[in-house]
């Protein structure tokens, strides 16, 4: 009992220690504002009257004050740095280690009572003079001395961009040209390419000039080494580096061209000469340069939470609590920027790394070249909470890294990132994301507002296999993305998503008004499962107005898909590719509501029938049939799929003013939906918050049609008019450039002076290369094909009639061996001469008169043509014609020539 009573005791006096330690903790504030002096206590709030005392003038000043609290002891309680007015940033505020906080005693950056500081990376630009054109002026000394170089200009809170052509739209490339080899991409040349003559110039001042190209998904910024009117050749300082080639998808890739002083004609655009330090600025109608701020960056970036988990030292407990940061410059390496996608190599204008328990709260960032905010390596614990990030260059907001950390203390995890408004970005990273989250797990995203980004609005992983990644048990949660890839680029989503993500929830989300551009591909989906996404429960989400469908991939293994409205989009309601081993998905109690297009994207007959659809409603309102490819929903049912859903009205509320609640006698009760409750998506929090993004009005969305029909495209190529040594005009070729090629030549000719030549070598990566194809787009009616070929010793050559499906049907096939056998569908017909012209002509009836046979003429030197009818190929009937192609499978250096290639009707 003794015992017991001395351990009680000693317990309660401990607990008596404990609790004076933590009423006794006195908050210290110090104090930051204009006419501040760093000599000061920084204890008081205002200078007082004999101005001995008062805020320090600057916040390095207030940290090294921080830090002394901290070198006598632990700190004796919270400390607050209040700020006032503008502060001018010489440097990035970097909050390091030394500046933590703990639990108890935790330190803020935050605002006088009831203001809101800025904190400007930038510096204001004045001396305006008027000069000819409309043009303003302003001489800057730190330019002309080399001391500065900005990249962004803006005035009176707004961006101004910099001269550009064309004013409006894009240039298109006129020529791709051969380049080195690349095992992952064409080879194509990465650093030049031929533009259409008057395109370009060589504008003085050369090398301040710069090409941005538009790919699919992403942009890349190159600065112009020569320019060359007699040739039409542009070369850049040094090659694209990512692994996709110019003209990936489009050979008339899209671009543009900014930054010289010739192409300032446009109010609102500036050009600054570096040489000579002059700032040119054509302003806005009604702008007066001497009464409006103008403000140029300085810093390209504004704060560093400067952690290092990988050595133990951590930033804790640090809040930044309603500063506005503005003014962040962009850099411009001197061979170019590109990334492989979403920005990635992009950082942001507030980065962290090491950063635990730490708070970005009802601050705003903006006027900023880069992403908004990134929470890195090592960041745990933190809250990003009703920030208002927008004019960004690239996205919004980062969580994680693009590569897996080792150990599990460099990871980030455990952030929320909810209640933020994040919007209009992509002004110079077309492909930034308003939020971006990889390689980071137990992470929170939820009441969210994102929108007018040009490509993805929520972009979850960062792995193109189902290789072991850290990216899994993520919550995206009550988040409103709309009006994202906008007709800039493609192939996006309004949420993206790669890899195993195992846990991960993407529920009670709107998604709406995902647009791609109108080339090729122009592909957007609500929901993107790209490569390797498994293990994720797509739920109760609210997806409209998409061009390609509100859904990508239910092929992908291992999802759940359930109790969803996809609704009104353009083309597709769904796409099912890319069936992958693997426990099956699940696609259940989910409305497909259509008013044109069709429900499913035709992908030549692959489809991924191991998905288990079931409990689904399905329903068309524009009295075309609803077809489930091709079939009757009996018919598709009788495959054991979709066995209890049903083709029903589903009895939306007001579908046409996209109120998609269900009246009390919708039928999608019967199969198992249940309502969604859009009203919590989106902020929260007082009105004037909530209400803040109504103030941007977007346009009625109106579907743009159904795609027509594709005209056919005929095919008339004797090799002509193309330059030897050059590809062929009209078709996709596909090499390794090593060794191998296809290329026009003046070498022989069937007819005229070229034609085409194809060089087969040994040690390709593939059998099937070099080959190219033509794309004729044949639906209906007889096709007739016609090609001159030389062969010499050892080709072997493949030509192949296909769909575009995929996999693919094939049609008429013929193979020539290396010892001259010409084979068509697997029958042995002739020999074929060696180092003699011969004519080929091929013709079939396409569409739902194709009956799966084909007549051959051969014509040999010096006979009469020979005649082959009724041939047959194998499988179903080809009946369209999209794919018309010539293959080399020799693997050793050979060589053949082709003349005068046709394909009519």
């Amino acid at each position: 009992m003794k015992a017991i009573r001395v351990l009680l005791v000693t317990f309660t006096l401990l607990a008596v220690a404990t609790s004076a330690q933590t009423t006794s903790a006195e908050p210290v504030t110090f104090y930051v504002a204009p006419g501040g002096n760093d000599a000061w206590s920084g204890r008081a709030a205002e200078p007082n009257a004999a101005e001995k005392d008062g805020p320090f003038a600057t916040i390095g000043r207030a940290q090294e004050s921080l830090r002394a609290l901290r070198r006598d002891g632990a700190l004796p309680g919270p400390v607050t740095i209040r700020i006032r007015g503008t502060q001018r940033l010489a440097e990035p505020l970097v909050i390091t280690p030394d500046d933590s906080g703990t639990a108890e005693s935790p330190v803020t950056f935050t605002g006088y009572h009831g203001e809101r500081p800025i904190l400007s990376g930038g510096r204001p630009i004045t001396g305006w003079q008027k000069g000819e054109g409309g043009v303003w002026t302003a001489e800057i000394p730190e330019v002309r001395a080399g001391q500065w170089r900005f990249l962004q200009l803006f005035v009176d809170g707004s961006r101004r961009r910099p001269a550009r052509s064309p004013n409006a739209g894009y240039y298109r490339i006129a020529e791709l040209l051969p380049g080195p080899p690349d095992p992952r991409a064409k080879p194509i040349a990465r650093e030049k390419f031929v533009f259409a003559p008057g395109d370009l110039r060589p504008w003085s001042r050369l090398g301040d000039v710069r090409v941005v190209l538009m790919h699919s998904w992403e942009t890349s910024i190159h600065p112009i080494q020569s320019i060359d009117t007699e040739t039409n050749i542009v070369t850049f300082t040094a090659p694209m580096r990512e692994w996709w080639s110019i003209g990936y998808w489009e050979p008339n890739q899209r671009y543009c061209v900014e930054n010289a002083l010739e192409l300032l004609d446009e109010p609102g655009e500036w050009y600054l000469d570096r040489t000579t330090g002059v700032l040119s600025y054509m302003p806005l109608p009604g702008e007066d340069l001497r009464a409006v701020e103008v403000i140029a960056p300085v810093l390209t970036e504004l704060v560093r939470l400067d952690g290092n988990a990988d050595e133990g030292r951590f930033v804790d407990h640090v809040t930044l609590q309603g500063l506005t940061l503005h003014h962040a410059d962009w850099e411009l390496a001197p061979k170019g920027n590109s990334s492989t996608q979403a920005a990635v190599t992009v950082p942001a204008a507030v980065m962290a790394t090491g950063a635990r328990h730490c708070v970005l709260e009802d601050c705003e960032i903006a006027h900023v070249g880069t992403y908004g905010v990134w929470f890195g390596r090592g960041c745990k614990d933190n809250r990003l909470e009703r920030n208002h990030l927008h004019d960004l260059g690239a996205g919004g907001v980062r969580i994680g890294e693009d590569r897996m950390a080792e150990h599990d203390v460099a990871e980030a995890s455990r952030n929320v990132v909810s209640n933020n408004y994040i919007h209009d970005g992509g002004h110079v990273y077309a492909a930034g994301v308003g939020l971006w989250l990889a390689q980071s797990s137990h992470n929170t995203v939820s009441h969210n507002e994102i929108h007018s980004f040009d490509y993805s609005g929520i972009s979850l992983g960062w792995t193109w296999s189902e290789a072991p990644n850290r990216t899994h048990s993520n919550t995206i949660e009550y988040n409103h993305v709309h009006h994202v890839v906008r007709g800039v680029l493609s192939d996006a989503g309004g949420i993206y998503t790669l890899g195993v993500q195992t846990g991960t929830v993407i529920r009670n989300n709107v998604f709406h008004d995902i647009w791609p551009y109108t080339g090729q591909p122009a592909m957007a989906w609500g929901v993107y499962f790209d490569q390797g996404s498994r293990g994720l429960l797509v739920e109760n989400n609210v997806v409209y107005h998409t061009l390609t469908g509100g859904l990508m991939n239910t092929g992908r293994p291992g999802n759940t898909v359930r109790n969803n409205i996809f609704a009104l989009s353009a083309q597709h309601a769904v796409w099912r590719l890319h069936l992958q081993d693997g426990p099956p998905s699940v696609v259940e109690r989910n409305i497909f509501y259509l008013t044109q297009g069709e429900l499913f994207r035709n992908d030549g007959g692959r489809t991924d029938d191991r998905t288990k659809w079931d409990h689904n409603l399905y329903w068309r309102t524009d009295g075309q049939p609803l077809e489930f490819y091709g079939q009757a929903f009996a018919d598709w049912q009788a495959k054991g799929v979709d066995r209890n859903s049903r083709v029903a009205d589903p009895k939306f509320v007001d579908p046409a003013r996209l109120d998609f609640r269900l009246q009390a006698d919708s039928p999608a009760m019967e199969v198992g939906f249940q309502p969604i409750d859009t009203s919590r998506v989106g902020l929260i929090g007082p009105a004037e918050w909530r209400e803040l993004p109504r103030q941007v009005e977007f346009p009625p969305t109106v579907l743009p049609p159904p795609p027509a029909p594709l005209e056919p495209t005929p095919i008339n190529d004797g090799f002509e008019a193309t330059p030897a040594g050059r590809w062929p005009a009209l078709a996709t070729v596909v090499e390794e450039g090593r060794g191998d090629e296809v290329r026009v030549t003046a070498e022989k000719a069937a007819s005229g002076r070229q034609s085409l030549k194809v060089l087969d070598a040994p040690g390709l990566d593939h059998a099937f290369n070099p080959h190219f194809f033509y794309a004729p787009k044949f639906r209906t009616g007889r096709a007739v094909s016609s090609f001159d070929v030389r062969l010499e010793p050892g080709v072997i050559l493949v030509h192949e009639w296909r769909d575009g499906g995929s996999p693919y049907r094939m049609g008429p096939s013929l193979r020539i061996s290396a010892g001259g056998k010409l084979v068509a569908n697997g029958r042995e017909l002739l020999d074929a001469p060696v180092g003699e012209w011969f004519r080929v002509e091929i013709a079939s009836t396409l569409g739902d008169q194709a009956t799966g046979t084909y007549d051959l003429t051969v014509t040999l030197p010096g006979e009469a043509p020979r005649l082959f009818p009724g041939l047959t190929y194998p499988g179903r009937r080809l009946q369209r014609l999209e794919w018309l192609g010539f293959v080399s499978l020799a693997q050793a250096k050979t060589v053949f020539y082709l003349d005068n290639i046709k394909l009519q009707q």
